[in-house]
């Protein structure tokens, strides 16, 4: 009995340190990292994008810092130009969101947002209007690094409370399969993700569809995003981590 014991206990301390190091690799792998991309629109090479998170500890509180940019090239400029930048405050242990400035530039349309998240009251504050709020919320980019701690199995679906330009909306993210898919950081399985609202509308405001395949691996990179737009679909592909 005390060698089944002795066993048992031994079993449980290893599993304990594996799942330890899944959650440090998880975060080892995207912390203070920069995510550089290159960008196809209806496979035509169309710019460069990346997307960077940072440690940020201040008064004693530590947070992700999320930083993104998108810029298409000079020819695609003549037809559809775009120039966004999105930084976003996230708590640390669940990527929620604290606060978002968003700065928009696509063909004629520009918008600047900038929104706090106070969970004490309960709400969004955003141009001097308050939203009210039953839980935490995230935003599109936050919930692609919180779903890498999710199990992510074949027809899982996870619900967020998303928050985007002004507007809170329930968004279910199904896990759709697998793909083997290469990208400028090479070839890898990875496990498809696709978001839809609840009401079954488009999940993206500009009314487009949005697809994204995480590397299935303990790390789960971001490999690849796909949003469909109105006039077709950007892509956005890994080429390299700084």
């Amino acid at each position: 009995m005390k060698y089944l014991k002795k066993i048992i206990l031994i079993n449980i301390i290893a599993f304990g340190n594996i799942l330890l190091s899944q959650d440090i690799s998880i975060y080892d792998s995207i912390i203070n990292k920069k995510f550089n991309y290159q960008l196809e629109f209806e496979n035509i090479a169309a710019g460069n994008a990346f997307i960077s998170i940072r440690e940020n500890i201040s008064e004693d509180t530590k947070t992700l810092k999320l930083k993104s940019k998108i810029k298409t090239n000079r020819f695609v400029d003549f037809f559809y130009k775009i120039r966004d930048e999105i930084n976003i405050n996230m708590n640390f242990d669940d990527f929620s969101l604290i606060e978002v400035i968003n700065k928009i530039r696509e063909g004629k349309y520009k918008k600047n947002h900038h929104a706090k998240v106070d969970m004490e009251l309960m709400e969004i504050i955003a141009n001097d209007k308050k939203q009210s709020i039953s839980n935490k919320i995230y935003s599109p980019l936050s919930i692609i690094f919180s779903l890498r701690s999710k199990i992510l199995k074949s027809d899982d679906t996870y619900n967020y409370k998303v928050y985007s330009s002004g507007k809170l909306k329930d968004i279910d993210i199904s896990v759709i399969g697998k793909e083997n898919i290469r990208t400028p950081y090479g070839v890898y399985e990875a496990i498809v993700l696709s978001p839809k609202s609840i009401d079954g509308k488009s999940a993206m405001n500009n009314k487009g569809d949005m697809k994204i395949w995480l590397t299935n691996d303990q790390k789960r990179l971001p490999l690849k995003i796909e949003i469909k737009l109105k006039h077709g679909s950007i892509l956005l592909l890994l080429d390299e981590i700084e």
